[in-house]
């Protein structure tokens, strides 16, 4: 009976990982993109004001606590990502499931120090070396990030696997839900809503829709 529990609890552990990677590298993909669709919004924008005689600097200067809150949004977006000395992104402060979350995985995180970790590597070769280093040092950020299919993936290839699936699915699922989260915010955007709409039409009712919404003006 035990045999039969992890041998599902790891099938639903591959289900998930699955998930997840496949949730990533959509969030990776908008996240790449969401700048260049804002400016497209901008662009449409712009015309539509111009096609039907509307003043922008006469709707701007509303100066609603809508529109300062869109303001605030665009400054906020615009903002380069805050970085490490390494060079990697910093994310936001870990909540307290996360750092739960760690103690889980840190048996995982360890193994990977074992085999990767500059400090254990002979600089003999260092083609070899540079490769560990680079596993160690996204192993390391997903560690302290609570990205966890990072530090999995990394696991992965250096032939580590986790010792409880059991646990680390719970982490996992919450991991889906809260990339599915930021996806969500993000598709909920005028600018993605202007880009997913199809037809000059339907378009027109995303500008009109933010117009009402930002500055209260109904066309």
């Amino acid at each position: 009976m035990i045999l039969i529990c992890m041998g599902l609890h790891k099938l639903e552990y591959k289900r998930l990982l699955n998930e997840l990677r496949f949730k990533n590298e959509e969030l990776e993909i908008i996240e790449e993109s969401i700048l260049d669709i804002h400016l497209e919004f901008e662009k449409y924008y712009a015309d539509f004001l111009n096609e039907n005689n509307i003043s922008k600097q006469e709707l701007e200067d509303n100066k609603s606590e809508f529109f300062k809150a869109f303001q605030k949004k665009l400054e906020d977006m615009q903002k380069p990502p805050e970085t490490d000395e390494t060079g990697l992104v910093v994310v936001q402060q870990l909540s307290d499931e996360d750092k739960e979350a760690k103690k889980d995985f840190s048996k995982l995180y360890k193994e990977i120090v074992k085999k990767c970790h500059p400090d254990k590597l002979s600089m003999d070769d260092m083609e070899h070396f540079n490769k560990m280093n680079t596993k160690f040092k996204a192993a390391t950020w997903g560690y302290n990030n609570a990205k966890w299919s990072i530090l999995i993936k990394v696991a992965e290839e250096l032939g580590i696997a986790p010792t409880s699936f059991k646990q680390i699915n719970a982490h996992l699922r919450r991991e889906i839900e809260s990339t599915e989260l930021k996806i969500k915010k993000h598709k909920s955007t005028f600018s993605w809503k202007l880009f997913s709409s199809k037809g000059k039409e339907k378009k027109d009712s995303v500008i009109k829709e933010f117009i009402y919404q930002i500055f209260r003006r109904k066309l």
